[in-house]
């Protein structure tokens, strides 16, 4: 349990990297503009890729930044799309970028297709059903009724058929790009 709660720790600590800042303030860029360009299929449902962003930077920074990632996107995104921002939405994308960061946090190879497979489980189900349902229902854009929970719930179960093998290709690839990239130009410059 504590190297569960140091993970915290650390993943604050990254926030003092400027490779964090700027990789975090890219990646929430591109989290908005996914999350703009996403499909609606009628008032309550929303496809989109918008959590990859926000997976790539729980994985590499951890919890924190993911968090801050997903608030500050979730933000900025209704302010450039005209809405108005519903504070209990913002908490469930920084609820998001949590559990991204948990479970991504500090995993490599093997372990890390295996616990993107477990963090997408988690978001579609903490995340797209249980919280987002609630909070749609809460602010009046869903209804009560059993159908348009069931439409959510089939809608989710679907997304998962392509997302799961998405977000294990996508954190591979993310990660061999930051390595190469990111980190090796840094390493290079330092010298």
């Amino acid at each position: 349990m504590k190297s569960f709660f140091s993970m915290f720790k650390r993943s604050a600590n990254e926030l003092k990297n400027i490779r964090c800042l700027t990789v975090t303030g890219i990646l929430a860029a591109l989290f908005i503009i996914l999350d703009m360009y996403s499909i609606r299929i009628g008032d309550f449902i929303k496809i989109n890729l918008a959590f990859l962003p926000l997976a790539s930077v729980g994985m590499l920074f951890g919890p924190v930044p993911a968090m801050l990632a997903a608030l500050t996107g979730d933000l900025v995104g209704c302010f450039v799309s005209g809405q108005s921002p519903l504070p209990l939405l913002s908490v469930t994308a920084m609820a998001e970028g949590l559990i991204y960061g948990i479970f991504l946090y500090e995993k490599h190879d093997g372990s890390l297709a295996l616990f993107s497979v477990i963090a997408r489980l988690a978001d579609s189900i903490i995340i797209s059903i249980m919280l987002n349902t609630s909070v749609l229902m809460y602010y009046g854009f869903m209804s009560r009724t059993s159908e348009q929970f069931v439409a959510r719930v089939i809608k989710t179960g679907a997304e998962l058929i392509f997302f799961i093998p998405i977000i294990i290709a996508v954190m591979q690839i993310v990660r061999v790009i930051y390595n190469n990239v990111v980190k090796g130009r840094s390493s290079h410059s330092s010298k």
